[in-house]
């Protein structure tokens, strides 16, 4: 979803103990088909870098730890509520999570409420499973490790629903700097259709790789 006057954005101020996000207003196409290239949200940047530990409030379920996940190739995917990008992603994650569940993937929904806050488990499932979405969820309640992934010293950055592709050895393969992606012939989304072909081409060579220290089959 977008960052808004109505949102928060990516600086974080400290009240106390807690980090907490300060409103920054910004203005910017509704769908990232009507971006332009080289735009702040690319995260570029971050191709090739270690993924960064996260430290969500909670999982629901079983939790995980990209430690535990070496040797899996992981996909987060930061949603809320009442986003309409998300509702559109979300399903095709699900699609792919159950699609390569077999060759290695962890499809991890990382859910941050706008404006932070405490949302019970169970609307935060059944939000999920309304969306489509079946995998483990994660709860960033503060945006901590949205902030330490994406948006802390960027004030430039204008979504909070992100993706991350990690690999097998623990490094970003591919990342998605807002909105939506999904396979579709509607060429008001064309530029959704392509985002989605890219992660599949990055999903795809990830999958192939063998873990660094493993024994090719």
């Amino acid at each position: 979803s977008l960052i808004t006057t109505s949102g928060y954005g990516a600086q974080f101020q400290h009240a106390g103990t807690a980090a907490v996000p300060v409103v920054a207003e910004t203005r910017r196409a509704d769908h990232p088909h009507e971006v332009p290239a080289g735009d702040a949200d690319s995260g570029e940047e971050l191709l090739g870098r270690p993924a960064p530990a996260w430290t969500f409030t909670r999982w629901i379920g079983p939790p995980l730890s990209l430690e535990e996940l070496r040797g899996k190739v992981v996909l987060l995917r930061w949603w809320t509520e009442g986003c309409h990008f998300c509702a559109n992603t979300l399903p095709e994650l699900e699609s792919l999570r159950r699609a390569h569940a077999d060759d290695g993937l962890v499809v991890i929904g990382v859910f941050h409420p706008k404006p932070p806050r405490e949302v019970s488990d169970r609307k935060i499932v059944a939000l999920a499973r309304r969306l489509g979405f079946s995998g483990p969820i994660a709860v960033d309640r503060e945006w901590t490790t949205l902030g330490r992934y994406w948006l802390a010293d960027h004030p430039e950055r204008n979504w909070t629903s992100v993706s991350f592709l990690v690999d097998r050895q623990g490094d970003i393969r591919w990342v998605h700097g807002g909105g939506e992606y999904h396979r579709t012939d509607d060429p008001a989304h064309a530029r959704c259709a392509i985002q989605y072909r890219e992660l599949e081409s990055a999903l795809a060579a990830a999958l192939a790789e063998t873990p660094r220290g493993a024994s090719a089959p």
